[in-house]
């Protein structure tokens, strides 16, 4: 590839928008409509262009190559062990100026007829297609998170979720899961988006810079690919709830935009002590 056709990639890319690659199946296309554009706009602000794409093999190789401030993958999401593909799957790929991949958000869905999303992960078929023979000596794993016993039907995992560290402080955690969770809504007519967030990133927020107000921990994963002892909550968003949150997203990112400029505060200085002679 020539550098005169890399930078015409790079080009087309930066000037196609996110919303001219989707189509509105399901839900009120008004307001889908509307928040795509929002959030492309969001995300081309922190110079963060956005592009829809089924290629998982470019997704593990991303995955791959930055090792170091990425886990694996969950096997899910991963084409050649979880069996996604362009019927049940898709990734959202984001470079910068130069066409450089900076970042990634990917979704899986499921429809799990009258079985729940408990049923799905103690079998391990949330993971793999055919556990039994895919699982990894010893692997298991258990469900103590309640809601993971009522989640039936129409549902999408959301993750593979990667943002360079240049760019985790420019709201686009924020932005991302947003995107992919009415993207899953319009494609697949879903009535919930879950994901698995590790009990030590939830402690620092990641839960709730995603959207998510429903966190409940008790998933243990034993023997993962990811590591022998995952402990993680199940995080978790209904239609409605995703629906109205897709609304109150331009003010949900002027309030974080408004907490990000807001200068910090100076310390009150501390009151003399009086230190008494022997």
């Amino acid at each position: 590839m020539t550098i005169h056709t890399l930078k015409t990639q790079i080009l087309q890319a930066r000037r196609q928008r996110l919303p001219d690659q989707l189509t509105l199946d399901h839900g009120p296309r008004d307001q889908l409509g509307r928040f795509f554009l929002e959030a492309d706009k969001a995300a081309r602000d922190r110079g963060v262009f956005l592009s829809l794409s089924t290629d998982f093999e470019m997704l593990e190789a991303i995955n791959q190559e930055n090792r170091p401030s990425w886990h694996r993958l969950v096997p899910t999401f991963e084409h050649h062990v979880g069996g996604i593909n362009a019927g049940n799957g898709f990734c959202l790929i984001g470079r910068n100026e130069e066409g450089e991949i900076i970042s990634t958000q990917a979704a899986r869905f499921f429809d799990f007829g009258d079985e729940t999303l408990a049923d799905y992960l103690t079998s391990l078929r949330l993971f793999y297609p055919h556990p039994e023979r895919q699982k990894r000596d010893g692997e298991s794993c258990s469900v103590e998170a309640p809601s993971a016993r009522t989640i039936r039907g129409k549902a999408v995992f959301s993750g593979g979720t990667w943002i360079h560290p240049e760019y985790r402080k420019r709201l686009m955690p924020m932005i991302l899961p947003r995107i992919s969770r009415a993207l899953a809504l319009t494609k697949w007519d879903t009535e919930y988006t879950f994901s698995l967030v590790s009990n030590a990133l939830v402690s620092k927020g990641v839960a709730q810079a995603y959207g998510y107000n429903r966190v409940e921990p008790g998933i243990l994963w034993f023997m993962a690919p990811v590591a022998d002892r995952c402990e993680a909550s199940l995080v978790w968003m209904p239609r409605m709830e995703m629906l109205a949150d897709m609304l109150a997203f331009p003010q949900l990112l002027a309030d974080a935009e408004n907490h990000e400029a807001r200068p910090l505060q100076p310390l009150p200085a501390a009151e003399p002590v009086a230190v008494r002679p022997n």
